[in-house]
């Protein structure tokens, strides 16, 4: 099958150069619109794969065209490339969701390398959305099952119990920082974790946040043995924050070759020392509340046992918060069908002074008061300083 590409600019010549500068590249079919608005009746009626799209046009701009589609769940998921001659255009790009940039006058090998990259990340998002989907539809037709014996609402019991109990009651005071977490399941047993701990040494503390694919049984379990890998090699320290992540992943991703689980998670290990984070992001979502904390989302945990995991370090000075969370709580749905996220995004802004306990309160009250149902688990966690 054929990647389409669209390409839409007023001008027919830039138009006439992108195609001509893509004709080396192999099962390509090109679409082009000559208007903003013309592109999105485009994608609204045929399956793009790539959008190339020039910020500059009469009528409506190629921003205005690039926030309606990171905005609509249909469309955020194919990979824009931004056209401009000006710097200040790609922070407000960048800001409504761009995956890159091309300068102009376009530079023809530049050109063919983005669009080959970000073809392959939307071949690996569907694939990715399509795995999802199928596994949550699996996960629950075999908890259905599972529920019609009697047993089992026995074992769950246990399992829940067991699992709330490692979750973290009390929070390390060593750090200085002001720490509060909560997870929410939206049944029985959940694929959420979080977890904050000191090493022994006394002079990190780390904190992990974590989503395995899924929820219920299956996830809880995978999350438990996630965490046990996880506290025996965090706890055997290393200088090497990376290399102890990577090790981390091996073992998962050996102990469970036979399974097609995999584990989103946010690592994070602070140093009281020089008030430092150092923060690896493993296919999750970036914190909110610091915008230096954006990393390149790496590859789940689970999917590849040679993969890296490279580290960012970030400075938090007193007044600093930061907020974790799962995709639960984003993609809880009013009874409109409308998602949290945005809301979410914009109550943690007018929360920004308030305690850690107070901002995940708050945050948790008006999500439950937003949805219509709780239907995955809820995991967040605010750190200040």
């Amino acid at each position: 099958m054929k990647n389409k590409i669209l390409i839409v600019d007023d001008e027919i010549f830039n138009i006439e150069l992108l195609k001509f500068s893509l004709n080396e590249l192999d099962e390509l079919e090109i679409l082009q619109s000559s208007s903003a608005q013309g592109a999105l009746d485009i994608v609204s009626k045929t399956e793009i794969d790539l959008i190339i799209l020039d910020i500059s046009m009469p009528g409506m701009s190629g921003l205005e065209a690039l926030k309606i589609l990171k905005d609509d769940d249909r469309y955020k998921y194919i990979p824009v490339i931004m056209v401009t001659a000006k710097n200040e255009d790609r922070h407000i790009a960048l800001e409504y969701g761009s995956e890159d940039f091309l300068a102009k006058p376009i530079d023809t090998v530049e050109l063919r390398f983005k669009v080959n990259n970000l073809l392959k990340l939307k071949k690996f998002n569907d694939l990715q959305k399509h795995f999802n989907q199928r596994l949550e539809e699996e996960i629950a037709k075999k908890e259905e099952q599972l529920k019609k014996f009697a047993h089992i609402e026995q074992e769950l019991k246990m399992a829940k119990e067991i699992q709330e109990s490692i979750l973290p009651k009390k929070y390390p005071t060593s750090s200085g920082l002001d720490i509060y977490g909560s997870c929410n399941q939206a049944s029985d047993v959940g694929g959420d974790y979080f977890d904050i701990f000191e090493t022994d040494c006394g002079n990190y503390t780390y904190f992990i946040m974590a989503d395995v694919s899924g929820h219920g049984f299956a996830s809880s379990l995978l999350a438990m043995q996630f965490r046990t890998i996880v506290h025996a090699e965090l706890n055997a320290y290393s200088s090497d924050f990376s290399k102890v992540i990577e090790k981390i992943n091996y073992i998962f991703t050996k102990n469970n070759s036979d399974s097609s689980m995999f584990i989103t998670a946010l690592m994070l290990r602070y140093s009281h020392k020089d008030s430092t984070i150092e923060s690896i992001n493993a296919g999750h979502f970036n914190p909110l509340g610091n915008i230096e904390m954006k990393h390149e989302s790496g590859i789940p945990f689970g999917i590849l046992d040679n993969a890296l995991y490279p580290t960012l370090t970030t400075v938090i000075n007193k007044g600093d918060k930061i907020l974790l969370f799962t995709d639960g709580i984003i993609e809880g749905e009013s009874t409109t069908g409308e998602m949290y996220e945005e809301s979410l995004y914009r109550l943690h802004k007018t929360i920004y002074d308030k305690s850690s306990q107070e901002q995940v309160e708050i945050i948790l009250n008006e999500y439950h008061k937003f949805i219509d149902k709780q239907i995955d688990d809820v995991t967040i966690m605010a750190i200040g300083k």
